[in-house]
């Protein structure tokens, strides 16, 4: 019996152990699925935060607010909305803290990284004692008004006071300059004084707050885990002397082993990945050390970020990736994280809400003690009160260093939640409205500023050409270079060229990652690799060529980045900030090999288009077609046949101006076509409009008949070499068929765009223009089936009121026109008409815009025209004012009180 109970026993163990293991099997397959699933929930709710910090961006990036303030709305809306944050898991928030932990290190690293203490903190330097000014001012006024409110009534909650009052006089005299320095970059005054003034004073500012913040939390930790000394007094004479060991060591020995790195690996190659990784684990070493002495880690990164060498590639390397992954992961993370632990609804229902009205009121009397010390040094130093206040707007920034100071403190029980909430809200303050009150100052100051019309045929014998030339790549410089050469031969009409070459770069989320403070004219600049490589096949080329020949002139970098549908203001601001007279721009289109022109970028033919909207001053538009395609060929060999093309306009009088301009050169032979017709436009409308219409054609015939006969008398009958041909043609069908003649007989033709021409030798072409922007004569000069060798320049004259105009011109054009009909009579001295008309004219309000760019706002918008130097040199004007007695006694707008 008990031979036939044994097997029996056996299978049943068998059967208990294996059931045992498919239990086993399925439990972990659960685990695993557990986990899996976890992830996944994981992944999904930080790929929506990040989604959805990137679509509010989207729409507060019109109103020039940074990346910050839409990632910390995210972040309350996750943390405060009830739906919201019962649908994110627990362990998504710690992980987010465990991701945001190494976030302010990393963040504190590269920020002194881009910074070099022995450029910024010069002491003769306007700067560093703005700086210095607002630093003082803030701490001295903080410091005031808490002493002056623990002594009025009952003091603050913070413990320990002295050094807690410090840290925060500290924070609030601090300015975020990688924020200040993007926010000059969108508002387009980084080219200009005051933007390269306020970068520098911002980089000085940061790097003296932030030390001090350091020196503060070396000498004083609220907390310090790993350190067994005792005594407060040796404890911070220890972390100071290991910092100071620290430092030496990477001077001595970190820094030049950095250079050979650096040696090993130029620009244009791959980074060995050793050296790569190396650099890496170094710098992660050195940032964490300290931390078995008590000091914090984050603080000491920025000490090392400033002990190691900023220029290199492997410091650029740091910048860029850092960078990218702070703006793109980490940053958005962290503010999320901050908001999440914000609830705002406890400022209000909080029962000592006087503790925070004390916050606030401190916090706000430190912010204006700064902006009014910095405002009275600079007024007091010669700068205007407009920009005063604009810098000191600006340099009153905060941001990340600011709520990670508050939040950190937070955490380590220093300051609770609501001192916290407070703090956080005068950092996002500051932040919210400064841009769009700095736009508007600088609105206003471009729109003074503008007047004067800048053109070439404007331009003073005798006086230096300015010239700004834009260029998307190295296949542009040959263009740009024989450009410059032909404007060189200026001979007796000049006193030298300036040009000033703008590389315009696309703002893209990598190239925004990398974007550092400048040196010389710019205030910015970019550190990624591949921009970084254009630019310097840029440089070596023009400076290739300078060193070739570059007597009698300068020639001047700049930079633009930004996204395509706003670098034409970049390119306005600078044009009106050097003074140039005229932008030079690329045709969107290349020629291929065959011959034929490329489809082209949207972005380069938008950024076109917004130029000849919106320019201060002349624009040209070149279609390269083959000059001199490879940067290696001869840099100083101008474009030798040229053709001018003539019909009449303000356009083709530029052009004519910039032909005058290119043949004092050597190698430039010139040709003038003019083109005629006995056959007159016949304007249709109201009679009032007819009448004003053909005044203003006899203006426009009469303007261009003289400009043309000055030419005319020094360069073709005043032995210049210049060469004139005159046709006689009835319609655009036999414009057409004279130009196509021309095929192969020049290099360059030099148009007008013609936009408000009218003509019959252009009528109808207008109509089936394939680029409108380059005008009729142009678009067919730059058509593919007309030449594959001419290269077209199609020229467009500055005007001063186009950037003015906020009403139709068709609305306007029988009250424009009878304006027209008062500069012709007055032209011919009929005093009475033009009188009559003249009142008539403001009874129309044609005059609506004309104050804003007035020279002379005294003489009023028509007395300021008829002034002007460039309306008539022999007619005088005398503008009247009648008396008001009661002038002085008006304290009501006559607007209100109309009866």
């Amino acid at each position: 019996m008990s031979r036939n109970n044994t097997p029996t026993t056996a299978s049943a163990t068998a059967i208990a152990d294996n059931y045992t293991i498919s239990i086993g099997r399925t439990h972990c397959s659960l685990l695993s699925s557990s986990i899996g699933a976890s992830f996944s929930i994981f992944v999904v709710n930080i790929v929506v935060i990040l989604i959805s910090c990137k679509v509010v961006h989207v729409f507060l990036r019109r109103l020039s607010q940074h990346q910050m303030i839409s990632d910390f709305i995210i972040g309350l809306i996750v943390g405060n909305v009830i739906i919201v944050r019962s649908s994110m898991e627990e362990h998504v928030v710690h992980s987010i803290a465990h991701i945001s932990s190494i976030a302010f290190a990393l963040y504190l690293f590269v920020v002194a990284l881009e910074m070099d203490p022995k450029t910024i903190l010069r002491c003769s330097s306007p700067h560093t004692r703005i700086a210095l000014i607002g630093i003082i001012s803030t701490i001295g006024a903080t410091l005031f008004s808490y002493t002056l409110i623990n002594r009025t009534a009952p003091s603050l909650p913070i413990k320990p006071s002295h050094p807690i009052i410090s840290a925060i006089s500290i924070s609030l005299a601090a300015t975020s300059s990688p924020i200040l320095t993007r926010l000059v970059t969108e508002l387009k005054i980084h080219k200009s004084e005051i933007g390269r003034l306020t970068v520098r004073t911002a980089l000085a500012n940061d790097l003296l707050c932030t030390s001090l913040m350091c020196l503060g939390v070396a000498l004083y930790t609220f907390h310090s885990p790993y350190s067994r000394i005792s005594s407060a007094a040796i404890n911070a004479t220890l972390r100071i002397l290991v910092i100071a060991v620290q430092a030496w060591l990477i001077l001595k020995l970190i820094n030049p082993v950095i250079r050979k790195i650096n040696d090993r690996n130029p620009e244009g190659k791959p980074i060995h990945g050793l050296d790569m990784a190396a650099v890496c684990g170094v710098s992660a070493l050195l940032c964490y050390c300290p931390t078995f002495i008590g000091f914090d880690p984050s603080f000491n990164a920025f000490v090392v970020g400033l002990c190691l060498p900023r220029d290199g590639r492997m410091s650029n390397f740091l910048i860029g990736r850092i960078n990218f992954m702070l703006s793109t992961i980490m940053l958005p993370l962290y503010l999320v994280l901050v908001g999440i632990s914000c609830d705002f609804g406890s400022l209000i229902r909080a029962e000592e809400r006087s503790n925070v009205y004390k916050m606030m009121i401190v916090g706000l009397i430190g912010a204006v003690g700064k902006i009014t010390g910095t405002v009275v040094y600079s007024i007091r130093h010669g700068m205007k009160w407009q920009e005063a206040v604009a810098l000191a707007l600006l340099l009153n920034i905060k941001g990340y260093f600011h709520i990670f100071c508050a939040h950190n403190a937070a955490i380590a029980g220093v300051i609770d939640n609501n001192m916290m909430m407070v703090m956080i809200l005068i950092a996002i303050g500051t932040v919210i409205p400064t841009p769009l009150v700095v736009a508007f100052i600088v609105r206003r100051a471009r729109a003074r500023e503008r007047g004067k019309p800048m053109g070439l045929q404007w331009s003073k014998p005798g006086g230096e050409i300015r010239i700004l030339v834009g260029l998307h790549g190295p296949e542009d410089v040959p263009m740009a270079v024989n450009m410059i050469e032909a404007m060189r031969g200026l001979g007796d009409v000049g006193g030298g060229l300036a040009a000033f070459v703008v590389d315009m770069v696309e703002m893209t989320d990598k190239a925004a990652a990398t974007l550092v403070h400048g040196e010389g004219m710019e205030a910015v600049t970019v550190k990624d690799e591949g921009i970084v490589e254009m630019r310097e096949q840029i440089g070596s080329a023009l400076e290739a060529y300078v060193g070739e020949s570059g007597e009698g002139l300068t020639v001047r970098r700049m930079l633009a980045v930004s996204s395509f549908d706003n670098m034409h203001e970049d390119i306005c601001s600078a044009a009106q900030d050097c003074l140039a007279v005229l932008i030079i721009l690329p045709f969107h289109r290349r020629q291929l090999l065959d011959g034929t022109m490329e489809a082209g970028h949207h972005g380069h033919r938008l950024l076109n288009q917004k130029v000849l909207q919106f320019s201060p001053c002349s624009v040209a538009i070149l279609v390269n077609r083959g000059i001199h395609r490879s940067i290696s060929s001869s840099l100083s060999t101008a474009v030798q046949n040229t053709c001018a093309v003539f019909i009449g306009g303000a356009d083709d009088r530029e052009a004519l101006a910039f032909a005058s301009l290119i043949s004092h050169h050597p190698a430039v032979k010139l040709t003038v076509l003019r083109f005629l017709t006995e056959a007159r436009n016949k304007p249709s409308g109201p009679g009032r409009r007819v009448l004003a219409a053909a005044g203003k054609q006899e203006i426009e015939h009469k303007t261009d008949d003289e400009f043309f006969m000055g030419f005319y008398e020094r360069y073709v009958a005043g032995e210049k070499g210049v060469g004139y041909i005159e046709k006689n043609v009835e319609s655009g069908v036999e414009t057409v068929a004279t130009l196509r003649a021309l095929e192969g007989r020049y290099q360059l033709f030099i148009v007008g765009r013609g936009k408000d021409r009218v003509s019959v030798l252009t009528a109808g072409m207008s109509e089936w223009a394939e680029c409108p922007e380059l005008g009729p004569i142009g678009d067919i000069l730059a058509a593919s089936d007309f030449s594959v060798s001419a290269s077209v320049m199609v020229v467009q004259q500055g005007d001063v009121a186009r950037g003015f105009k906020v009403i139709d011109d068709e609305y306007l054009a029988p009250y424009c026109s009878l304006w027209s009909s008062v500069l012709f009579s007055f032209e011919f001295g009929t005093a009475r008409y033009w009188i009559t008309c003249l009142h008539l004219i403001r009874f129309w309000m044609v005059t609506a815009g004309m104050s804003e760019w007035a020279e002379c706002p005294e003489l009023g918008p028509i007395g300021d025209i008829l002034a002007a130097s460039d309306f008539s040199v022999s007619a005088s004007v005398m503008v009247v004012q009648q008396g008001d007695v009661a002038r002085g006694f008006k304290v009501i707008d006559d607007e209100f009180l109309p009866l």
